[in-house]
């Protein structure tokens, strides 16, 4: 590793959300002396990834972050937005679109109902994989998950549990989210597939538990159908490795 980008790194990571830092307490929670995160802020401000404040006292982030997060996996946004616009037209619902990183699924896009109904998930917050419909649909197509990090500390009969649900999710193509990440709230995902037929990102339709739930078949026969549509657009040939049954 690069020391210097390490702790350049370590630097953006110290700020919560839109929070201004003096240079003392960017300095104490990173670890590293005065001068030395001194030259690191002032090099990061030169390209944008900071800002600091007019009379020079704090420091946030800048706004070239918030660019290039804007680019992450553009690939699968470009393609998937469309088509999550569809799905919302159909059934005015949230529509989600999230990969996995680790054991968690990072939100990418969302796309809101005109209705009265907020989740608590926003562009760029993780949940855990396991509690959620999309981290399910793509935990389904990724065994060696349960061999490391969280799933490697869950007790047996948890694992137990969870790989005969991602059995269940693979065979009729969609997982449920009932409640397990939100109160109130469902969610039917389904993963997006690759050109190797590798789950890289997932959709799904959420909104409140009674009226998701009561049209279960349907919102699960035309997400699969529209993940399908998505996957084709980023190169796979082969078919579904499930249907909404």
């Amino acid at each position: 590793m690069v020391e210097a980008v390490f702790k350049a790194i370590d630097v953006l990571e110290v700020f919560q959300g839109s929070e201004g830092l003096s240079l003392n307490q960017i300095s104490q929670r990173v670890g590293l002396n005065r001068s030395r995160t001194f030259r690191l802020l002032h090099t990061l401000a030169e390209r944008g990834y900071v800002e600091r404040n007019q009379d020079g006292t704090s420091y946030r982030l800048g706004m070239k972050l918030f660019e290039r997060a804007a680019n992450v996996r553009r690939d699968v946004k470009d393609v998937a937005r469309p088509v999550m616009l569809e799905l919302r037209e159909c059934f005015n619902e949230m529509v989600n679109l999230s990969v996995l990183e680790n054991d968690e699924v990072l939100y990418l896009e969302i796309v809101e109902s005109s209705r009265p109904f907020r989740m608590s998930a926003t562009v760029g917050c993780r949940m855990p994989a396991h509690q959620t419909s999309m981290g399910k649909a793509m935990l389904a197509g990724n065994p060696a998950c349960f061999e490391s990090g969280r799933f490697a500390k869950e007790s047996r009969q948890r694992l137990q549990k969870l790989r005969k649900e991602l059995d269940a999710v693979r065979q009729r193509g969609y997982a449920v989210d009932d409640e397990e990440n939100e109160p109130g709230v469902a969610c039917i995902g389904a993963p997006i597939l690759d050109a190797n037929g590798q789950p890289v990102a997932a959709m799904s339709v959420s909104g409140p538990v009674q009226r998701v739930l009561a049209n279960e078949k349907k919102i699960a026969e035309a997400l699969v159908a529209a993940c399908a549509t998505v996957s084709k657009g980023l190169g796979y040939k082969g078919k579904s490795k499930g249907t909404a049954t």
